[in-house]
């Protein structure tokens, strides 16, 4: 299995919803869930973004999903749309959506369903002009590809990478998987001494004398601690593309 990332580049202009991802380059959408058969494609999405922007968001949503003539990115009719707001904050969204497409040229995920049939893996990604689908597939790339590209709408490009590991799919970008249990002491103690709290309470030197251990020590447990949650939020924020570095040698670019 490889994964295969597919990224198309909308012009400004074909898809009202993309627009305002182009328009405003704080915006960012990331699936948290994304499911698709050769019918239909199913997921939950995380929209992030200034409040503002948010309200324009939705505001768009609702118009492309409820117009009777929209299709999909290679022209397929699209016989269903219905979403649902699972959480609303002056942040972000969740969004549940399910769309089925008519006949015609099929968008990516329902093309790749088709192709690779059951064990089909993916996440989609919006930024900027970019909507990019990250698939773990088999052998059935060229044809994905051929069929992608020969159908994608006016205004629609298509790049293709494929990569001889899965690391987009497999690693979430993070330092590490949990804290140390001398990362988590360190954190603990930090919080129960105020040393978080506006004004602080105790400073570094004063908590490592409190818990036995030198400040160097306690300083570079908390740097740690720190570098790990702030990994954390960026991934579970989706407003940092956080994603392991490639090895160039891993990647094959398809003309």
């Amino acid at each position: 299995m490889r994964e295969v990332v597919f990224t198309v580049e909308y012009e400004k202009g074909v898809d009202e919803v993309m627009d305002l991802f182009i328009e405003q380059p704080d915006l960012h959408a990331r699936s948290m869930e994304v499911h698709a058969t050769s019918e239909s494609v199913w997921g939950i999405d995380k929209v992030v973004g200034p409040d503002e922007i948010l309200t324009e968001f939705d505001d768009r949503l609702e118009r492309v999903t409820s117009d009777s003539n929209a299709t999909g990115m290679c022209g397929a009719p699209i016989s269903e749309w219905h979403y649902d707001v699972l959480s609303s904050n002056p942040e972000s969204r969740k969004i549940y959506s399910l769309r089925r497409e008519g006949d015609g040229p099929r968008a990516i995920p329902l093309v790749a369903a088709k192709h690779v049939g059951e064990g089909l893996i993916l996440r989609s990604e919006r930024r900027g002009a970019q909507s990019r689908w990250s698939l773990l597939v088999d052998d059935t790339v060229a044809e994905i590809h051929d069929e992608i590209r020969e159908n994608l709408r006016d205004g629609l490009s298509l790049t293709v990478e494929r990569l001889g590991q899965p690391p987009c799919l497999l690693e979430d970008g993070r330092v590490q998987r949990n804290l140390t249990p001398e990362q988590k002491s360190a954190l603990e103690a930090a919080v129960e001494h105020g040393y978080y709290d506006v004004p602080r309470q105790q400073s570094v030197t004063e908590i490592a004398t409190e818990i036995n251990v030198s400040s160097s020590t306690l300083q570079y447990r908390l740097n740690r601690a720190e570098a790990w949650l702030a990994h954390q939020f960026a991934g579970d924020s989706v407003g940092v593309d956080i994603d392991t570095e490639l090895d160039p040698e891993d990647i094959e670019f398809i003309r």
